[in-house]
């Protein structure tokens, strides 16, 4: 069952004057995306939903639509589709007058469009929803009819079996702190790391690469972290570690210490700047990976800092401006 919405990819052929320009402004290019909030490559709106004409907003829309990308889909056309409920209920309007289009049965069309807002991760896709219109492609939605069981040949449902030859199963992931809670890290009082974040309400570090009690553990996409494209994620956090580790290198010199850690007191005003972050935008009205809805026993709570990147830039910034404050070397 198709939860979410998803708009065109734009994949295609790249046009060689395209490939000149980015081969010509490749630097300019990088440059932006540490001043823009998502990193991929492209101006984001500060137009107001509501400052447009409404016999002009369509032609937005489509022109978005038309261009491919799904962040560019939310970010580009207006400023507030994250955290307007009249500007994201137009979106949504919008994506499922899309949906009916190409989907030309009127039941799987039903199934495939959702009915939340338009507040998770951005999705694009290259002919998903055309897939449906081949008689060999249904679509089952598992509020209906849940799964009870993996029989021999299939899977039954509480409505019917399902004969099947082979079974995918696509049930999400255990994203951000998952990945780092099933490797067996240890503090610097012997603590497993999984430790602290199951007494907290959510998983905790400082700017999202280090976590009080765990000195010298630098990440790369912790908890906490941007929510943008991933290559300027990675990027920009290992810069901010190779900082950190030349800031320690310098501390050793001076004074013999070698050992960078973080306060308990930055790990909780950085989570409360993230929350702050995510309540001003209507994704915690959604259940997502973002917020660990899709795993089971998972606290739900936001892992990222949903501001952008230039945002969190400028923390970083503030940060080193200030003798690294909320680091310590001991």
């Amino acid at each position: 069952m198709a939860s979410h919405y998803s708009v065109p990819s734009g994949n295609g052929p790249v046009d060689p004057e395209y490939r000149k320009f980015i081969n010509e402004n490749y630097d300019k290019i990088l440059a932006q995306t540490k001043k823009s909030a998502t990193c991929f490559g492209f101006e984001e709106s500060t137009t107001p939903y509501a400052s447009v004409a409404p016999e002009d907003r369509e032609a937005v829309f489509q022109t978005l639509w038309d261009k491919g990308n799904g962040f560019r889909f939310m970010f580009g056309g207006f400023s507030d589709i994250a955290s307007n409920t009249e500007a994201n209920d137009a979106a949504c309007a919008f994506v499922r007058k899309k949906i009916a289009e190409k989907v030309r049965d009127p039941e799987k069309a039903r199934k495939l469009t959702p009915s939340e807002p338009y507040a998770r991760r951005p999705l694009c896709d290259h002919g998903y929803y055309e897939q449906f219109n081949r008689d060999n492609v249904d679509v089952v939605d598992l509020r209906d009819e849940p799964i009870e069981t993996i029989t021999e040949t299939g899977i039954r449902t509480t409505a019917r079996h399902y004969d099947l030859d082979i079974i995918i199963f696509a049930t999400g992931f255990d994203a951000v702190d998952g990945s780092f809670n099933r490797v067996n890290i240890r503090g610097s009082k012997g603590q497993s790391l999984k430790e602290p974040w199951a007494k907290a309400d959510t998983p905790k570090s400082f700017l999202g690469v280090i976590v009080s009690g765990f000195p010298n553990m630098f990440m790369i996409l912790g908890p906490q972290g941007p929510f943008v494209n991933n290559p300027s994620a990675i990027e920009e956090q290992s810069e901010l570690n190779v900082k950190l580790i030349l800031h320690t290198e310098e501390e050793r010199l001076k004074r013999g210490k070698a050992v960078i850690d973080t306060t308990p007191e930055a790990e909780d005003a950085w989570v409360d700047i993230c929350n702050a972050s995510a309540e001003a935008t209507l994704f915690p009205q959604t259940g997502s990976w973002i917020f660990g809805n899709n795993t089971k026993g998972k606290k739900v709570a936001s892992r990222f800092f949903l501001t952008g990147m230039a945002a969190y830039l400028g923390y970083v910034n503030d940060m080193i401006s200030h003798g690294y404050k909320g680091y310590r070397i001991e």
